[in-house]
């Protein structure tokens, strides 16, 4: 049947036009994503197919010296690592240095005292396992072209060096651990593999989750290690009955200093939003309800009644210069216990 001159015009209006030149520019995206997003499943797949397993190790851990039989667990968070970031101290007044050596030294350094504070405290406590929570940003990334001219190389060998920093430092811990469970989050900031940031797929599309998955190969054939990796955006991880709605911290909003305001309301709105569903079906209550909130992307430590965040393997950069603020290098590690719950919290300055 022959179109009438009012269905051409109609057919062919502007806003028409406008409109199909919408759909196949969708249509062109579309495509560009699956295309890109099968390479990068084949990119990450190569990669991993490479890495080999480390050696085990033995355990250290005897629980003959113990004098107790109350068991508590030790957790300590690893965060904001920023792997690949170089800081010249004299852009700082000479604040803070940061590169690759010294994080290695940092992290040394770190698990060093660890594990002296859990040898300290075993005379008193039954602590047989720890829990490793990783909230992310392990990596530096180029997404400013501000890190891309700066970094100390590549993302693909940050990467490789995080993610074998972070093996070796789970390691240093389970050999004095009868058992180390890791519980990673992929989803941050620095690693995400588009400018700006998206809230579906952000647990895959993004550099920390090949760190992630790197690491867990490394710690295949150690025995005691329980990797787990959640690509959620945010998780819920129970540690003796505590439950941790753990996230990176990126969805928080705020700028140049600590967002108090962003971080009450994150931590209203959860809680509404989750007991809201409990109520609906009670049995997800250990799914869905959380005691606290456990992050990092604020790279200094943070703690109150319901939001605990740690701080960064790199401290005061010159970012944080201009900004008017110090956070020295920091991660944190706390103690658990099954009816008291939270205490021992400890930020070790690095």
């Amino acid at each position: 049947m022959a179109k009438t001159l009012n269905q051409f015009e109609s057919d062919n209006s502007e806003q028409n036009m406008e409109l199909r030149a919408q759909l196949i520019e969708k249509d062109r995206i579309l495509e560009n994503y699956k295309k890109n997003h099968g390479q990068l499943e084949v990119l990450f797949g190569t990669l991993l197919s490479s890495v080999s397993a480390m050696d085990a190790q033995p355990i250290l851990y005897s629980p003959l010296k113990e004098s107790s039989s109350y068991e508590i667990e030790a957790v300590f968070q690893d965060t904001d690592w920023h792997i690949g970031e170089v800081q010249e101290p004299d852009e700082i007044e000479g604040i803070n240095a940061f590169d690759f050596k010294i994080a290695t030294s940092r992290i040394n350094d770190l698990i060093r005292r660890e594990n002296r504070i859990i040898e300290q405290f075993r005379p008193s406590y039954t602590i047989k396992n720890g829990i490793v929570i990783c909230t992310g940003d392990m990596i530096s990334g180029d997404l400013r072209n501000e890190s891309t001219r700066t970094n100390e190389f590549d993302v693909p060998i940050q990467v490789v060096k995080s993610a074998g920093l972070f093996a070796g430092s789970v390691m240093g811990l389970a050999q004095n651990m009868d058992n180390l469970r890791v519980e990673y989050i992929t989803a941050d900031n620095h690693s995400r593999l588009t400018h700006k940031p998206e809230s579906k797929n952000q647990g895959t599309n993004s550099f920390n989750y090949l760190v992630a998955i790197i690491a867990e190969k490394l710690l295949s054939k150690q025995n005691n290690i329980d990797f787990r990796l959640h690509i959620e955006p945010q998780k819920v991880i129970n540690v003796l009955g505590r439950q941790y709605l753990t996230m990176h911290g990126h969805q928080i909003k705020g700028w140049a200093g600590i967002p108090f305001y962003g971080m009450e309301r994150k931590t209203s709105k959860e809680s509404q939003g989750r007991l809201s569903m409990i109520m609906d079906d009670p049995s997800r209550i250990e799914d869905l309800g959380f005691h606290k909130i456990v992050g990092g992307h604020l790279h200094t430590p943070i703690t109150t009644d319901y939001y605990w965040f740690g701080g960064s393997l790199s401290g005061t950069n010159a970012y944080d210069r201009d900004n008017g603020r110090y956070s020295p290098a920091s991660q944190p590690m706390w103690f658990v216990d099954p009816k008291y719950g939270e205490f021992g919290r400890i930020d070790f300055k690095l």
